[in-house]
This record gives C-alpha cells, structure tokens and sequence, in this order.
C-alpha cells in the first residue's frame, strides 16, 4: 500500500533514539524527508548519519522542557524541510523516579507542554497542507495500571496527553488537521527500557511476556508502521483516536 508520504515534511520529537529512531526510519522509506530533535550533540549526529543514508534528514538540540525552544526548532525545521506536514509527539520525561514534586514538573514541563508548544507553534504550517496530522505517542499506562518500576507521573501525564489530542482533533479538525494518539505497550528494544528490565527484574519481565497472546513483546518497527499510517493521507477518516498497540496485553473490551 502507498501511504502518500513521499515529500511529506515530518516533525518528530525524540526521533533520535528506540521508537522515535524506528518512527523515524518509517517515515524515510516511504520518502518523507524528516526534522527530529533531541537533547545530546552525540545522539544527533549519529542518528543524523543513520538517517541520510536512507533519505532527507535535519535534526538540531532542542530541550523540551523549554518552551522557547521547542517554538524555534518548530520554526527552524520548517524553514529546512519547506513547510510541515506531520507532527510527532514522541519525547517524554517517560516518568523519572523521586519523590516530592519534580518528577510531575518533569512530566508536566515536557509531556503536556511541550507538546502543547510543539503543535501550537506547527499550527501556522499544518493549515497550509493538504494532508496536515498530528501523532501523540502515549502508553497503554494511561489507560490501564501497569505494575513496573516507574513513576505515576508518567501513566497521568500521557493520559492528559490522549485527552489534549481528543480536544485538538475535534477543534483542529474542522480547520483540516487530523490529531490521533497511538499507546503502545511493552515494547523490547535493545538498550533500553524493557532490556533494562529484563536485567534488573526478570521476573517482571517474564510475567509480562506470558501475559501477552503471542508469548512476547512488541517490536519497534511494530509500533512504528501503525504511527506511519495514522499519519498518513491513507487515514484521513480517523480523527480523535487513541490507537493501542500492545499485541492483546491490556485486556479492557471498548465499544
């Protein structure tokens, strides 16, 4: 199937790195050039020299938690790529550990408003596609208890996060941009969090392959073809949806 991504100019936050890094390659394949942000000078370069050998990519520092930031590297990437078409909301505090108040700053700071700035300050170029979308990456711990070793800030701010795009989808989307979330669940990636896991808590890591249908976890091109989709013109009828993809993990029944 082609999903009519070829020239879309794509925005993803975090694209540096785990889902965003395989996000990121989705998008390049199907020959949308890309604008990614990230907060180390040796991450960037390396995804960058990664993602050139596939297609056109940009990337500069940007951290989140700044809102001023996040507006100039809106601006500066839509200046390199000639305009934007796709915003994804990828970066995340993913819940840092601690007590007291600043793991919900954290989350707060770059979960909610930095997102909100990413997609305030990409409004002005969205209404000049033809195919403009926008893509929340949340959890499916915003939506069901999921009993790992994180912060409970992280399950209520991306559920704030599935809530601000439900509103943008209903008040954006009269003016022709389309807003969706997608929730995976536990994903494994090589060096990162489920891999963690299985090292410091394999037996969390074990209860939660068996409590999949398939006997594993998700992949990360997995989640990455579903965001590649829902972004796409091909979905132009799904608007206001938070799209899980967990192989079966969460068991709740929606209708």
């Amino acid at each position: 199937m082609d999903l009519g991504l070829k020239e879309k100019k794509v925005l993803i936050s975090a694209g540096h790195k785990g889902v965003g890094a395989y996000i990121a390659e989705s998008f390049l394949a199907e020959g949308a050039s890309v604008a990614i942000c990230c907060r180390r000078e040796s991450d960037l370069h390396e995804a960058l020299e990664a993602y050139n050998s596939i297609g056109i990519a940009v990337g500069e520092l940007c951290d989140f938690s700044d809102s001023d930031a996040v507006r100039q590297w809106v601006i500066n990437s839509a200046a390199a790529l000639g305009g934007i078409d796709i915003c994804i909301g990828n970066a995340s505090a993913s819940g840092q550990h601690g007590e007291g108040p600043e793991p919900w700053n954290q989350s707060y700071a770059i979960d909610i408003l930095g997102n909100a700035m990413f997609y305030e300050a990409a409004k002005p170029y969205l209404l000049q596609s033809e195919a403009a979308s926008i893509v929340q990456i949340a959890t499916i711990t915003a939506i069901e208890h999921h009993d790992v070793p994180i912060s409970p800030s992280y399950g209520a701010t991306k559920a704030a996060a599935i809530r601000m795009i439900s509103q943008l989808a209903q008040t954006w989307g009269k003016e022709g941009i389309r807003a969706n979330s997608v929730s995976p669940g536990p994903i494994f990636i090589e060096g990162h969090r489920w891999d963690d896991i299985r090292t410091r808590h394999p037996e969390i890591y074990e209860r939660d392959v068996a409590m999949h249908p398939q006997k594993r976890m998700g992949a990360g091109h997995e989640v990455a073809d579903v965001v590649s989709f829902i972004a796409s013109p091909r979905a132009s009828w799904i608007n206001g949806s938070n799209i899980v993809v967990d192989g079966g993990y969460t068991k709740g029944v929606n209708f």
